[in-house]
């Protein structure tokens, strides 16, 4: 049996910024996990801005390109601004990556692939679903919100 949890906040109370990850609300976003798993993304709300850090694969599963505080390092990758936020797209013109910010709820666009290729988490209109773990929903210091492996 499946459970869903939809329209919850963690971390955050209504009105304050927060990302919207499974229908839920929270102040902080990982899913995999630094130097576990080919693929990471963290997303948190510092001195009120949305910060992204990420290790970004493509559909192949083979690295296309980091992105360190809202920003593509290393290869292939080039940050463009959105009327609305932000997006990374591929050397080929792929969008892998991007922020939609409105009234303070950041959604995050694109699709995180895992290290053979497979959707980990992807966008749809107005939300960003996780497919698998780990992903971690919320923190505040060294508390976590919600652990899904």
């Amino acid at each position: 049996m499946s459970v869903t949890m939809k329209g919850n906040y963690i971390f955050v109370q209504p009105g304050q910024k927060a990302f919207k990850v499974s229908s839920n609300y929270a102040n902080y976003v990982e899913i995999g996990a630094r130097g576990a798993t080919p693929y990471y993304l963290e997303g948190k709300v510092d001195n009120d801005e949305f910060i992204i850090n990420a290790t970004l694969l493509d559909d192949r599963g083979r690295p296309v390109c980091e992105v360190k505080d809202n920003f593509p390092t290393k290869t292939g990758g080039e940050h463009q601004l959105t009327t609305d936020g932000y997006r990374i797209v591929s050397p080929s013109g792929e969008p892998l990556l991007g922020i939609q910010v409105n009234k303070g709820i950041c959604v995050l666009q694109g699709r995180l692939y895992d290290g053979v290729g497979q959707v980990v988490a992807e966008s749809t209109e107005d939300d960003f679903l996780v497919r698998h773990g780990p992903v971690i929903l919320g923190r505040s210091g060294k508390s976590l919100g919600i652990v899904l492996n």
